[in-house]
């Protein structure tokens, strides 16, 4: 048995993901996954449907966040002001603001999400619960397109 501890705050650079980095993760995914063959056998009108993408994405990662049985990590660095000229052409067109996808709190501090994980626990886990956000259970989204 290997006995794992992660110590994973709000300062520093990986932390557990909170409902209000769905946004963000969800351009993250949409832009991580956009060349692998997987991404155009299973969103093959993604093209034509670049919100749909965002949205399927965003809702994945939210399941994730609210499953007690899931870890969801992600890593902060310092905001690139021009993140949004490397995007992939097919998702320029629904790239939001940064004050749209990112919290006030990061791009107050010049910061942002580059990474996600989702890590699922074993059955069983004595760790089931544990790693969820604070409040997750009352805490509501909304992503305007």
């Amino acid at each position: 048995m290997v006995n794992l501890q992660l110590n994973v705050s709000s300062s520093s650079a990986l932390r557990l993901a909170r409902l209000k980095d769905i946004p963000q993760i969800g351009m993250i995914a949409a832009s991580s996954f956009f060349y692998s063959s997987w991404f155009t056998y299973e969103r093959s009108h993604h093209g034509k449907y670049p919100t749909d993408t965002l949205s399927s994405y965003r809702n994945s990662f939210r399941n994730a966040i609210l499953d007690p049985d899931s870890i969801v990590l992600v890593v902060q660095d310092n905001l690139d002001q021009s993140e949004s000229k490397h995007v992939h052409e097919a998702l320029a067109g629904v790239y939001p603001p940064f004050e749209e996808q990112i919290p006030r709190d990061s791009l107050n501090k010049g910061k942002a999400v580059v990474s996600v994980a989702t890590l699922p626990l074993l059955p069983g886990s004595l760790r089931h619960g544990q790693f969820q956000p604070n409040g997750t259970v009352h805490q509501t989204l909304t992503i305007r397109f």
